[in-house]
């Protein structure tokens, strides 16, 4: 029967990382890191699946296989004679990863190595395509070293799969060792093995090292494909290095890789937060010559550093391309146009938005409602602002944390403490827990309302709660200390002051 012990598959990496060239630190940091899915590296369950009609096996057209089925299945299976081959296998096991069951695959497995059923690099790699899927990394690497134990060759396939898994996980020196490992075994990484790296390198702003694995790539002779220049352009944009990010758009060009959609939204997000906006507009000027059509992701980018540099008419315009376009505007959308409009004041039309929103059978969520509450807020319109938060609840709508903590700074920015006071208490009642921004801003409205007494106690509370005071809190607790005699005395007497720093 198959143990999943946890041992180490690294054993002897170090001497083989010369040979990829691809050389880390001996301290190199080990990340938490999530939701890396830049690419499907399951390619081991694209074989052909099982026909419908298959003599009482799992059939194909099932989205939903039990445990149960699948393991009346594999019992018909094995009970075959002579037995289904490794191909047939392999087939079952895939038509069931292919469906996203991957904790079934896992038991068929284990039931495979009790029944004496052997295994080979296909059935393998799926079992560990379904444990990194399942975040079991640990278990995955466990199967590589029994595959090496078996003497079973793993594949670029295998590789590929784990590299991708341990980057999920955010164990990134482990992935890069795996990587190098595949150089001494006869599995040369592939397109979509460097690509994962770059990608994953890029995201945690080790730029410098994607590189490195890009400059290996090419001088190995794997092809970059649009996904590798991709992400190499997006680690280069989220650090606002655009001569460089407009460099590997050139080189991708010159080597007859046709940029993408997504490759020009990469580009234009760069510069719209480098603060570049003339050259985002001119690469959108660029997608309508080559002929490429912006997506909404496209719009959303350029449209929020429109409003981010004040420029909210040509926001509107871009918003009205859009529609005219055919491309349907998402809640992110509204909320960008909204966001530009609360900030610079134009409630009145915020207003028309939300309706015309509405219209298209768009329904408002909190981000929205909050960025509209906000807005009426900083404008002085209290009771607009209290009738949209009266709506949320008519509406069905569940607010968040910042809905209140919105609510309760507005009303304490207008003088309403008591009311403010209430609402925070509401708010546990409710069923949300007060944060550390919930504190921090009822104790600043409390102070600027010139009542220390409730400030005080509502410090006692936060720091009970193990909540720290920010640095506006502090800085308003130190400005009132020297006229302040409640504030002063409680900086003197108390140890809470400690605490919160």
């Amino acid at each position: 029967m198959m143990m999943f012990t946890r041992k180490s598959a690294f054993r002897g990496f170090q001497q083989q990382q010369v040979e990829m060239g691809i050389l880390l630190p001996p301290d190199f940091p080990s990340f938490l890191f999530s939701n890396h899915h830049h690419l499907n590296t399951s390619t081991c369950t694209k074989k052909p699946s099982l026909p419908q009609n298959n003599g009482g096996f799992v059939s194909n057209n099932s989205n939903d296989i039990g445990i149960d089925d699948a393991m009346a299945s594999f019992y018909r299976m094995i009970h075959m004679n002579p037995r289904p081959s490794f191909v047939e296998l392999g087939k079952f096991l895939g038509s069931i990863a292919k469906k996203k069951q991957y904790s079934t695959v896992v038991s068929l497995c284990n039931q495979m190595d009790l029944f004496g059923v052997a295994h080979n690099d296909y059935t393998l790699n799926i079992l560990i395509n379904s444990l990194c899927r399942l975040s079991h990394i640990h278990f995955a690497v466990s199967v590589l070293s029994k595959m090496f134990k078996l003497g079973i060759q793993p594949d670029s396939v295998t590789f590929t799969t784990l590299i991708n898994g341990l980057c999920n996980e955010g164990r990134i020196k482990e992935a890069v060792e795996l990587f190098n490992e595949m150089a001494g075994r006869d599995a040369m990484p592939n397109t979509v093995t460097f690509t994962i790296l770059v990608d994953v390198l890029c995201k945690k702003g080790m730029v410098s090292e994607a590189r490195c694995v890009f400059e290996t790539m090419t001088e190995k002779g794997v092809e970059p494909n649009i996904y590798t220049y991709n992400a190499l352009m997006n680690g280069y944009c989220l650090r606002l290095e655009m001569n460089d990010a407009s460099k590997v758009f050139e080189i991708m060009v010159g080597k007859g890789c046709a940029p993408s959609v997504h490759s020009y939204s990469i580009l234009i997000n760069g510069y719209c937060k480098s603060r570049r906006i003339d050259e985002a507009k001119a690469l959108l000027t660029q997608m309508s010559e080559k002929e490429l059509i912006p997506n909404t992701v496209t719009y959303n980018t350029l449209m929020q550093g429109l409003c981010h540099a004040s420029s909210l008419l040509e926001a509107q315009e871009l918003f009205k391309k859009m529609c005219s376009s055919g491309m349907l505007p998402n809640l992110r959308t509204y909320s960008i146009l909204l966001d530009g409009l609360c900030k610079h004041g134009h409630l009145e039309e915020a207003l028309k938005l939300l309706t015309s929103m509405q219209e298209r059978k768009l329904e408002p969520d909190i981000v929205l409602y909050n960025i509209l509450i906000q807005g009426m807020f900083i404008a002085g319109k209290l009771e607009v602002a209290k009738e949209l938060f009266s709506k949320l609840f008519a509406n069905g709508i569940r607010p968040s944390v910042r809905t209140y903590n919105i609510m309760i700074k507005g009303l304490l920015k207008e003088g309403l403490s008591d009311e403010a006071y209430k609402l925070f208490r509401k708010m546990e009642d409710d069923g949300f827990l007060p944060d550390s921004c919930s504190y921090n801003v009822i104790i600043q409205g409390f102070l600027q309302n010139q009542d220390p007494s409730t400030a005080i106690q509502l410090i006692d509370e936060m720091v009970g709660r193990r909540f720290s005071a920010d640095s506006s809190t502090f800085k308003m607790l130190l400005d009132l200390e020297s006229h302040d005699e409640i504030i002063s005395r409680f900086m003197r007497e108390s140890s809470q002051i400690r605490k919160m720093k």
